[in-house]
């Protein structure tokens, strides 16, 4: 058996495969050819004939998910994974080609060097089925529950398997392999706990191994060979429970125990500093209850304690970060609480049974007071966030002063990568306005070495978040629509580019609240200007106010965006030559541009019909790695060689597609994506895409599905998510002749439901016009915004001949009032301030709440409605279709809601979202193509009583 390098064909492994002990086996990865799926399609296909999508086809589809990358970006590793079924694991090498292929693999993890790449593998989806099922033998159960790891060698594709895994970890030299083995009842370490977990530690360049029995937990660090692993010892019946905590170095095997103490040990917080040869610690000591905090170097034979007290404060385990030179370590506080008194005792006597107080100990009480800063839903679903919230400080290595930066567990440090200085932002002042307007903050410019606040900008929208200069002086942000810069030397800010007639914040936007600013692409890395963005533009502020243009988008109707290359860092050198993301807002399509800051020159490298991503860039190999789709093409990643010193000798037709994750895709008939444009009555341009079938008959009318939310123009060139859930599958659609169209609307302040028909009916009408759709077989779909959005729409119009409204809002006038339960936020603002674009209160203006509720209208409605909500939705209230459907049950109209129990916003039971898939066509087919009504539309099913 040999390795072909040379063969680049993709490989569908058997997912048939035997479970190992924990002793190791090894085997060979070949690349071979693509073999059919393991999951059957429910049409049989036609040699040589593509035929329609089935449901099930669809579920086989899969995703690029969970990308690692070596640090040179040579080797990469993903995990294939379809809607149903079972993930393939695949290695790709950028520069040759190669690829592996392992069956059943999923959370790929890289060392550093990509010599090695490692993949969970759990049991198929066919045997975690099988053990479901009542009938299901012990054997069955147990092995639904293996979880295993495989060890691949890049070069080789050599194979070694690990049974029953934790998890795992490369160490930060990318020598070792780290794995925490599920629980060990044959531990043969004496003083292990027995049934505890065992840590391996596995060195790959020979294969040898040292066991840790009783280990609990661990952490690699981010560079170096050091772990830190907790252990749970064995003790007897008398004793209490022990912890040891250890740093072990994997390339000598040595071990120091930093730290001993009882069970309360385990909620300890650690983090080594990024060069691994320094530790910060949280944890109680012995003889204290108190969290301390102690530090660990290289070279050091024991903790040392720092002493952190803070009046009124005490260190919280949640906040522990290392800037990024290792020279400050950043920990955070809570106030003291004392400790509640204990209610539970015993009554002794008569007169106990009558004391109030004892009485009271057992009630369930939720005071809503009226200047709460969160109302009380919103503090429930908040409450794990707010118990690890903490006030910031920050301990100087070097000098050991600890700097407290805030005194209040709102006070949001932003850390990066300076060290003067950082920005800081506090929402406590504009709690209790988030009911009804939303949510702001205040900006500050906090310096590290003294503590100095100072105060940026008060009340902006929290997505305007400031941007802080490389030598941590200025701070450029948007307020009033403007930009400005704060100078914390002179602690004043100024207006910069104030002559410049553009705008900088969203010249499109059509909410009753602030417009969001277009966002800053970074700072030079001499503090002298920042990169700010127009709608179309890319512009040069500077410090001192001048401002340049670099770009010529809006000649063109045409954006521009910096790439990063380097995620980790925005500086920008002054005389870079930047990778720039373009989009053409009018056709629709993407490519990629570069931009010299030295003589101002653009340049185009990629631009077409398609959509492309940016995915990485291979600095030492001078690649561009990128994806490319378009409505046919699914988005597989792409590599072309790109130096940007020397961009004249870019070669675009160089480049070479590394991955093919769908060929199956042939096999079936799709369709074809257009952009088409209309006119409102009001002479509002707007635009959609229409989606034909193959083999489309110019000369035969289609029924047409029409499926929307906002802008939907945008999506062109994108290749369809292939997924069975609450939204319509396109591809599937199509291939069942039906034509697509995904229409922009336009929305008017005060009136989103009439905004809806006034897009959507001349939109129609010219796909009649074009003589496409069939104007007796016209569909509507929606899901929440547009859920709504297509409930009302049929209160003003009978042209669609079906509609389906999923999770809508029916009656804005309760729903106001209401609670998006998931994030127990009041609905006030999103009327007011938000998407339903409403403005005034309810209180200020009842009028536009009455008017765009469906619900008051719905004698008007002579379309067939399907409501599709699940009862514990939480964004939407359940009750919203509940209305609905009894408006229109006693006005006689036709209805059925589709309810199904204990399912949120959006599906998430695989049972229901086939259910519900299944039953959209059926209802579709029946109103648009004539098809038999399905049993449930003619005589509804009565009340189900599942198991649970």
């Amino acid at each position: 058996m040999s390795n072909n390098f040379q063969q680049t064909a993709w490989q569908r492994p058997s997912a048939k495969r035997a479970l190992t002990s924990l002793a190791l086996s090894c085997a060979l990865l070949l690349p071979a050819t693509w073999s059919a799926s393991a999951l059957a399609s429910d049409v049989e296909a036609v040699q040589g004939e593509p035929r329609p999508l089935a449901l099930t086809d669809v579920m086989q589809f899969r995703e690029i998910h969970q990308q690692v990358w070596s640090d040179d970006k040579r080797w990469l590793a993903f995990s294939a994974t379809p809607d149903f079924g079972d993930a393939e694991g695949f290695i790709v090498d950028t520069q040759a080609g190669t690829r592996w292929t392992l069956a059943d693999a999923e959370r790929p993890s890289i060392s550093r060097n990509g010599d090695y790449v490692a993949f969970m593998r759990k049991a198929s989806v066919l045997v975690r089925e099988q053990a479901k099922h009542p009938d299901a033998t012990d054997a069955q159960k147990d092995a639904a529950k293996q979880q295993d790891l495989v060890l691949v060698h890049t070069a080789t594709g050599a194979q070694t398997e690990f049974a029953q895994v934790d998890s795992f970890a490369f160490t930060g030299d990318g020598l070792s392999l780290v794995i925490l083995h599920q629980s060990n009842d044959d531990a043969a370490d004496e003083n292990a706990k027995k049934g505890a977990k065992s840590l391996l530690v596995h060195r790959l360049d020979d294969s040898s191994q040292r066991r840790i029995e009783g280990a609990t937990s661990f952490k690699v660090a981010e560079q170096g060979p050091r772990i830190i692993i907790e252990t749970e010892l064995e003790q007897s019946a008398e004793e209490p429970q022990q912890q040891r905590l250890q740093v072990y170095n994997s390339a000598n095997h040595s071990a120091l125990t930093l730290l001993t103490s009882e069970k309360a040990y385990a909620a300890v917080n650690y983090s080594f500093n990024h060069q691994g040869d320094g530790l910060a610690l949280l944890a109680k000591r012995p003889e204290s209850d108190a969290l301390e905090l102690a530090l660990w170097q290289y070279g050091a034979r024991e903790l040392n304690w720092v002493d952190t007290t803070r009046e009124g404060f005490d260190l919280s385990q949640h906040q522990l970060a290392w800037a990024q030179d290792d020279n400050q370590l950043f920990i955070g506080y809570r106030p003291s609480s004392a400790s509640a008194p204990s209610s539970d005792s015993m009554p002794q006597a008569l007169s106990d049974l009558y004391n109030l107080e004892r009485l009271q100990a057992d009630r369930r009480l939720q005071v809503w007071h009226g200047n709460d800063e969160r109302i009380i839903t919103h503090q429930r679903e908040s409450h794990s966030a707010q118990q690890r919230a903490s006030a910031p400080s920050v301990l100087w290595l070097d000098s050991g002063k600890l700097v407290h930066l805030g005194d209040d567990i709102e006070d949001n440090l932003r850390v990066s990568a300076h060290t003067e200085a950082q920005l800081m932002t506090s929402a406590r002042a504009h709690l209790r306005e988030i009911s009804w307007n939303g949510f702001y903050h205040d900006i500050d410019h906090v310096n590290l070495t003294s503590g100095e606040r100072q105060r940026v900008v008060s009340r902006v929208r929290t997505n305007e978040r400031g941007h802080l200069s490389p030598n941590a002086r200025y701070v450029a942000y948007v307020a009033d629509e403007q930009y400005r810069i704060f100078d914390a030397q002179q602690g004043e800010s100024t207006q910069l580019a104030a002559d410049v007639e553009v705008s900088w914040v969203d010249e499109q936007n059509d909410r009753p609240m602030e417009a969001s600013s277009y966002g800053v692409a970074g700072w030079l890395a001499d503090s002298s200007g920042f990169l700010a963005y127009d709608r179309f533009d890319i512009w040069l502020l500077t410090i001192d106010g001048d401002a340049r243009r670099l770009t010529q988008g809006r000649e063109h109707n045409k954006q521009f965006r910096v790439q990063h290359l380097d995620a980790d860092s925005q500086d920008i050198a002054t005389d870079a030559t930047l990778l720039l993301n373009s989009y053409s807002e009018r056709e629709k399509y993407h490519g990629f541009w570069a931009l010299s800051l030295a003589d101002g020159t653009t340049t185009t490298l990629i631009e077409g019909p398609k959509r492309y991503q940016f995915v990485a860039y291979a600095d030492d190999a001078q690649r561009l790695l990128f994806t490319e789709e378009d409505f046919r093409q699914f988005p597989d990643i792409w590599s072309v060689e790109l130096n940007l010193g020397a961009i004249d000798e870019f070669a675009a037709d160089t480049a070479q597609q590394l991955t093919d994750v769908n060929p199956q895709i042939s096999e079936f008939k799709w369709g074809d994506a257009e952009l088409v444009e209309w006119q409102t009555d009001d002479g509002d341009s707007l635009q959609g895409v229409v989606i034909k079938p193959d083999n489309y008959d110019a000369e035969r009318r289609y029924p047409v599905m029409v499926y929307y939310y906002e802008q939907f123009s945008q999506r062109l060139y994108h290749f369809n998510q292939m997924r069975v859930n609450h939204r319509p599958n396109f591809p599937f659609y199509v291939g069942q002749e039906y034509v697509v169209f995904l229409p922009d609307i336009r929305f008017r302040a005060g009136a989103p439901g009439p905004s809806a028909t006034e897009s959507l009916l001349p939109g129609v009408q010219k796909l009649i016009d074009l003589g496409i759709a069939d104007p007796d077989a016209i569909g509507l779909h929606g899901h929440s915004w547009s859920g709504y959005q297509s409930a009302f729409v049929v209160t003003e119009t009978d042209v669609f001949a079906a509609v389906v409204s999923g999770a809508p809002v029916s009656n804005m006038t309760s729903a106001y009032t209401g609670i998006r339960w998931q994030t127990g936020l009041a609905r006030q603002f999103q009327y007011e301030t938000g998407q339903s674009r409403i403005g005034p209160s309810m209180y200020e203006d009842l009028d536009p709440y009455i008017k765009n509720s469906p619900v008051f209208f719905a004698d008007k409605i002579n379309t067939p409605m399907l409501i599709q909500f699940g009862d514990a939705d939480g964004a939407v209230p359940w009750e919203q279709g509940i209305e609905y459907y009894l408006a229109l049950r006693r006005l006689d109209k036709d209805v059925v809601m589709l309810h199904y129990e204990g399912e949120p916003h959006h599906l998430q039971q695989y049972a229901n979202k086939v259910d519900y898939s299944i039953k959209m066509l059926e209802f579709f087919d029946h109103f648009l193509k004539g098809e038999p009504a399905p049993d449930w539309w003619t005589q509804g099913l009565p009340y189900q009583v599942y198991e649970n």
